[in-house]
């Protein structure tokens, strides 16, 4: 390996949980949004992947990296993917880390992903959590401070696990998993509380301080909500899945509100706040 390529992944955050979800040796993988390549870089290096491919509209921020993959494409995947024309259900993992939310139109895009990937793809798929505290606390303060991070001003589409699930399986995903990523500031008492919880606090009581007491709010549901306490410490939502099957013939949906309205009745998912979907707390991450 290249020595620029050491320095990529020493210079980049480590997106551990997603690393950890593809095995060792692992090939045909494919990062849609592999930015300067820092994941598939250490794929290769640490775990002996192999058949490494990327997109990434921003060519000169993977530019330094493309000679170590077997393909690198520099195009927006939602306006051009003739590049796949020839890769149906070629990859046996396909990465979107942090990239639904960006999407013009991700149902319709995720129909179109789905179909790269084997019989026995997996794809991992994260995504901000719009129900995090830190986010909920701007909104309840009449804000939405676009810009770095979880503000990103590119961030168009904000999920909730149950609106992720909803995206999942219109995008033809069998979701075999749903992962929450905690900061490590977060003690295990908060995300499995004993007893009822009526009231949530935001910010939680534990990160109050240097907060302003008019700027403290709280909400009061009428049954409890301790299963879903998780939920609001988590900063991003992460889903494993397999290829599924359609519910519809793949076709643009970002103005077919009947459409995908429709398709949630169908699906009629029981999830909300006092029944939350099953979730699995990733503590000790900030990427």
């Amino acid at each position: 390996m290249h020595a620029n390529a050491h320095k990529i992944i020493a210079g980049s955050t480590f997106r551990r949980n997603v690393y950890n979800m593809v095995p060792q040796g692992a090939s045909r993988i494919l990062d849609i949004g592999c930015g300067n390549g820092a994941l598939l870089l250490r794929l290769k290096r640490d775990k002996g992947c192999t058949e490494l491919y990327g997109v990434e509209m921003d060519a000169g921020e993977s530019r330094t990296a493309a000679q170590e993959f077997d393909g690198l494409w520099n195009v927006d995947i939602e306006r051009d993917d003739s590049v796949f024309a020839e890769r149906q259900g070629f990859f046996d993992y396909i990465i979107m880390h942090d990239v639904v939310e960006h999407l013009y139109d991700p149902w319709f895009t995720l129909q179109k992903i789905r179909s790269l990937g084997s019989e026995k793809c997996v794809y991992l798929i994260s995504t901000p959590n719009l129900h995090h505290w830190r986010l909920q606390h701007e909104i309840m303060s009449g804000k939405f401070p676009y810009g770095h991070g979880l503000w990103h001003s590119g961030h168009l589409r904000w999920y909730t696990p149950v609106s992720l699930i909803e995206l999942l399986i219109i995008g033809g995903l069998r979701i075999d998993g749903l992962f929450l990523e905690v900061p490590d500031d977060i003690s295990p008492e908060r995300l499995k509380p004993s007893g009822e919880v009526r009231r949530v606090e935001i910010p939680p009581a534990e990160f109050q301080a240097g907060f302003d007491p008019e700027r403290i709010y709280a909400v009061e549901y009428p049954k409890s909500v301790a299963a879903y306490m998780p939920v609001f410490y988590a900063h991003k939502i992460i889903a494993l899945c397999g290829k599924g099957d359609l519910i519809t013939e793949p076709a643009p949906m970002t103005y077919n509100c009947e459409g995908v309205d429709s398709l949630r009745k169908l699906m009629d998912l029981p999830f909300d706040v006092y029944n939350p979907p099953p979730m699995h707390p990733l503590v000790g991450s900030w990427c």
